[in-house]
């Protein structure tokens, strides 16, 4: 997608992250992060909009909350993120973490770009020409990251040898219509867990190369990615059907055999409680229930199937003559699995104190949150694209100021 561009069109180009995750979809931007269910939905007719306008009583008017973009495919809107609240049919467009409809997915990438836009144009930051590092999760023998930047390609209109991609979205609250258009200079794909990579190689390694392995929890999988000399061993690299979701539901599941099979609590409820490490809850007939000692137990079985398949890909490396120097943990589910596959690691390779605190990287630590690092590490690695191109230093700096979400 960069072939026409000249120099001085690279140095006005606003670089942009992004990742389309199995529940979440993330862009950052400068200092903004950007983050939306991973869900597309139908819309409601035009009548059926206008008496939900009617009967609406909720304040929050914000695009992110409110987006419909429309499909050029369909000729017609689609909700994307939380507005899917009104959709008769969903689809989370991602399934056991790969993209299985590449239009739902791509009128989410249009969400993203047209969201920051909106967000950039009120900081007095317009957004005209991007250039977009882009991660996708990739299983095992896929070829998702070519299928999928194929696609793109075709979707862009091209003027004067130069690509541009249009987007039409709708503020369904507002009954409000805008229409950008938006200069696709380039788009760098990479594997997903890659962007947590770049941006440890801009912060803690200071541009220092360290051979690292990623371990990225999510909500339904988990994401293996080991890093050697600044690649991918895409030979090891896998997404595991496995996540948060599958700790809920086996906590779900125990605790409606203790009611006798007569009540089911959804893994929702479950999941909203371990943020704030709350892990009691209220069964009808039961009483107060505290699901700690089986939250506990999951946590240890999860940890130890993950340490068994990176300890199985370290003894692969070995034999090529590599060795890991870091180990990096994050995602959303990194806050309640850290210390126990931490805990895990330490013990496979016989390290305590220092030496594992050293070698098991928290994000928190270095200041930066495990949810978000891939789409700023993805921010960087376009940036890291223009420099190269422009044969400059790369700016490794970064600093996250605002986190706009669709949650009410």
């Amino acid at each position: 997608m960069s072939e026409a561009n000249s120099q001085s069109d690279l140095k006005e180009c606003t670089t942009i992250g992004g990742e389309l995750g199995t529940s979440s979809c993330k862009f950052c931007c400068d200092d903004t992060v950007l983050i939306f269910s991973s869900v597309v939905g139908d819309a409601l007719s035009d009548k059926m909009e206008e008496s939900w306008r009617l009967m609406n009583r909720s304040k929050d008017v914000r695009w992110v909350r409110n987006l419909a973009i429309f499909d050029e495919n369909r000729n017609s809107w689609r909700y994307v993120g939380a507005m899917t609240r009104n959709s008769d049919k969903v689809n989370w467009f991602t399934d056991q973490g790969l993209i299985r409809d590449y239009d739902d997915a791509f009128l989410a990438t249009k969400a993203g770009l047209l969201l920051l836009a909106l967000e950039m144009e009120k900081k007095g930051r317009p957004i005209k020409k991007v250039g977009l590092g882009f991660g996708i999760t990739v299983r095992h023998g896929e070829s998702i990251i070519e299928k999928f930047f194929a696609y793109i390609k075709e979707k862009l209109v091209e003027r004067d040898g130069k690509k541009f991609l249009k987007i039409v979205a709708k503020n369904v609250a507002l009954a409000e219509t805008r229409e950008i258009e938006i200069e696709l200079m380039f788009c760098v794909m990479q594997y997903q867990a890659y962007g947590a990579y770049m941006t440890l190689l801009f912060s803690k390694y200071n541009m220092n190369i360290y051979n690292t392995y990623v371990i990225d929890i999510g909500h339904g999988t988990w994401i293996k990615l080991p890093i050697i000399d600044n690649e991918a061993e895409i030979n090891l690299s896998d997404s595991v059907t496995a996540g948060i979701h599958t700790i809920t539901k086996n906590i779900s599941r125990i605790i409606f055999e203790s009611s006798e099979q007569k009540f089911k609590i959804p893994e929702q409820r479950i999941m909203e409680k371990l943020p704030f490490k709350d892990y009691k809850i209220e069964v009808p007939g039961v009483g107060i229930y505290d699901f700690s000692k089986f939250l506990t137990h999951e946590c240890q079985m999860m940890a130890r199937s993950i340490v068994q398949q990176v300890s199985n890909d370290i003894s692969i490396l070995s034999q090529k003559g590599h060795s890991i120097d870091y180990y990096l943990i994050i995602g959303g589910g990194s806050h309640l699995l850290f210390d126990t596959i931490k805990s895990e690691v330490g013990n496979y390779f016989g390290w305590q104190g220092d030496m594992l605190e050293q070698k098991v990287i928290n994000p928190q630590t270095i200041g930066i949150d495990p949810r978000y690092m891939n789409c700023i590490g993805f921010m960087l690695l376009a940036r890291d694209h223009v420099a190269v191109e422009l044969e400059a230093e790369v700016d490794p700096s970064f600093n996250i100021k605002e986190i706009i979400q669709d949650t009410a």
